[in-house]
């Protein structure tokens, strides 16, 4: 139970409605005695996202993802099972109760996470403080240049290192380890002639912590501020168990509190730190930089969650620009709908509203195009038409742009849009159109007698077996699940689980399974929520389950048969070789009842 009581985690889930919950991340319509809307595991056209109110499970028919309200919180706030639990008796105004954790690796890396998280937030009020102690003019300096207020300041705790040596001594003064401090990436270590040695990891720069959504300092990143040209303008300490580039938004702290404080409709994303800073300051809030990478899914998915609409405002350098196509497609393939706001050249986000002010970049982003006549721009950029060949490759990759949109009038208006750009008729081009075929691979539905049918038939047959258990189907009230001979492991659990509420009176819930099964072994809970997701009456399931049960238990005589036959042939003691035939024997009989 991932060192949590059951009952504390029924009354959890009973507090925290799973409609309630996923409602407030995807809008779901009611429609028969499920919920529905479209799955934010991955990006999908129509609703295939089913939510069960009544045994408080969600089953995604295309991706096939399946899981309670723990499992969807974990999976949307990027949580362990322990965060999510307290995340949601936050949400129920619950009390806490002790947590404990049996396996040792678990509970050792809850406790390296716990000690890393402190080293982060202790380093984050040392620099603080630094810029605050008068020792530290050429970051103050930087700061007046920037044009940033003591507010914006104190907003985004900003600080300053100051050498390479004061951040390594202050934590070893307040008990951390060298190697914890190294291992939370604000400390660096060299080895010379045998000697270790540990430094500042951001020695000398103006100091910007990056939290994440629940308030944590997960990293820092550092501004270079003595003109150096040797070294990254920008640095972020190191990926560690608590900060992953990658699934990391910048100032998604601010942008939660934002959107929980006054709506949110879109979200800009911009590439740098100091960006970011000074576009709240201008009073622009639903901005986040995306740590200096290239967009991934991870992003993508989170900024999901705030808004469906996007505005990328990237620097004002073309070749820039081209470079983050791929992201803007991933955020597009995620259902984002996206628009790329075209700066100056040049110019940054910051540069823009320190030049033109406020309303100078919100007249930028009310004029984003959209990605689609970006990805065109890019390649007016890209092929020279005043020669043959540059023409004909940039009418291809054109054609092949324009291809993606689902809309009739769209394609015509892009397609007029090439025409008076390289002169070539219309009709020509819609000839090209039609004859182009961008064939995107799409996830197959599987139907839920198909998913039963994954694997060998007897793990087929008992994941139905068990399906009609968890779910009290009237025609399985009187098999004991207990006396079943199952053969993998995680339905010797769920068969387990079942007999023992049985045996304590106590109800027998679906849900329960996702907090008691390891996470390794959840991969059959979806293959039993999609069986229990199927309402049609395409076939008779009461004399389905009973021809799964003949499988199970003929498989199960089958294989003591063969084990029988093995030792017989093997046995050389008479008497024992008379005791196997009667054995064998009355599973043939056995076998023949079944029949």
């Amino acid at each position: 139970m991932k060192g949590f009581d059951l009952k504390f985690l029924e009354e959890l889930k009973s507090k925290n409605d799973i409609v309630e919950v996923i409602n407030g991340y995807v809008p779901l319509t009611r429609r028969g005695n499920s919920f529905w809307g479209k799955c934010p595991f991955h990006h999908e056209k129509t609703a295939s996202f089913c939510v069960n109110s009544a045994d408080q499970f969600y089953y995604c028919f295309g991706c096939h993802k399946s899981g309670d309200v723990i499992s969807f919180v974990r999976e949307m706030e990027s949580l362990d099972f322990a965060d999510a639990v307290r995340y949601l008796a936050e949400r129920a105004k619950m009390p806490m109760p002790e947590f404990s954790v049996d396996d040792e690796t678990v509970k050792a890396q809850k406790q390296k996470r716990d000690i890393l998280y402190a080293i982060l937030k202790d380093t984050a009020r040392f620099y603080a403080a630094n810029l605050r102690s008068g020792k530290s003019p050429a970051h103050e300096e930087y700061i007046v240049k920037r044009k940033l207020s003591a507010e914006t300041v104190n907003k985004f705790g900003i600080g300053a290192s100051l050498d390479y040596d004061g951040l390594v001594k202050h934590l070893f003064s307040k008990g951390y380890s060298y190697e914890n401090m190294f291992e939370s990436g604000v400390v660096g270590k060299s080895e010379r002639n045998g000697r270790i040695s540990y430094y500042d990891a951001l020695a000398g720069r103006l100091i910007i912590p990056v939290i994440d959504g629940f308030n944590n300092v997960v990293a820092f990143c550092g501004r270079i501020i003595n003109g150096r040209k040797d070294v990254g303008k920008y640095v972020n300490t190191k990926e560690t168990p608590v900060f992953t580039k990658g699934k990391t938004l910048f100032n998604l702290n601010n942008l939660k509190k934002y959107k929980n404080e006054h709506g949110l409709t879109e979200v800009i994303i911009v590439e740098g730190h100091m960006d970011v800073v000074s576009l709240v300051q201008a009073g622009f809030n639903n901005v986040v930089a995306s740590m200096g990478t290239a967009l991934t899914k991870d992003q993508a998915r989170i900024i999901k969650r705030y808004a469906d609409k996007v505005l990328i405002s990237y620097d004002g350098d073309f070749a820039g620009q081209k470079a983050s196509v791929r992201g803007l497609e991933i955020l597009r393939d995620e259902g984002l709908d996206v628009k790329v706001v075209a700066l100056p050249d040049g110019l940054d986000p910051d540069d823009v509203v320190k030049t033109y002010g406020k309303e100078g970049y919100q007249k930028l982003l009310e004029e984003a195009m959209p990605l689609i006549d970006f990805k065109l721009n890019i390649l007016k950029h890209a092929f020279d038409i005043k020669t043959a060949d540059g023409k004909r490759k940039f009418v291809s990759s054109a054609i092949k742009v324009i291809k993606e949109s689902e809309s009739a009038a769209e394609q015509e208006d892009l397609l007029k849009y090439v025409r008076d750009y390289t002169g070539i008729t219309l009709e020509a081009l819609k000839r090209d159109l039609d004859s182009t075929e961008i064939k995107a691979p799409e996830l197959r539905t599987l139907s839920p007698l198909e998913m039963n049918g994954a694997g060998d038939k007897p793990a087929a047959a008992a994941r139905y077996v068990l399906y009609a258990a968890l779910f009290n189907k009237p025609y399985a009230e009187d098999e004991d699940v207990s006396e079943i001979e199952f053969l993998l492991p995680e339905h010797k659990r769920i068969a387990e689980y079942i007999a023992d509420c049985k045996k304590e009176n106590a109800v027998v819930r679906f849900n329960d399974l996702y907090s008691i099964l390891d996470e390794d072994l959840h991969g059959e809970l979806d293959l039993i929520a999609g069986l229990s997701s199927d309402e049609s009456e395409r076939f008779d399931k009461e004399t389905y389950y009973f021809d799964c049960l003949k499988t199970l238990k003929t498989y199960s005589l089958d294989k003591k048969l063969e084990i029988l036959n093995s030792r017989f042939k093997t046995e050389t003691d008479a008497e024992i070789r008379r005791d196997i035939v009667q054995e064998i024997n009355r599973i043939i009989l056995q076998r023949k009842e079944l029949n």
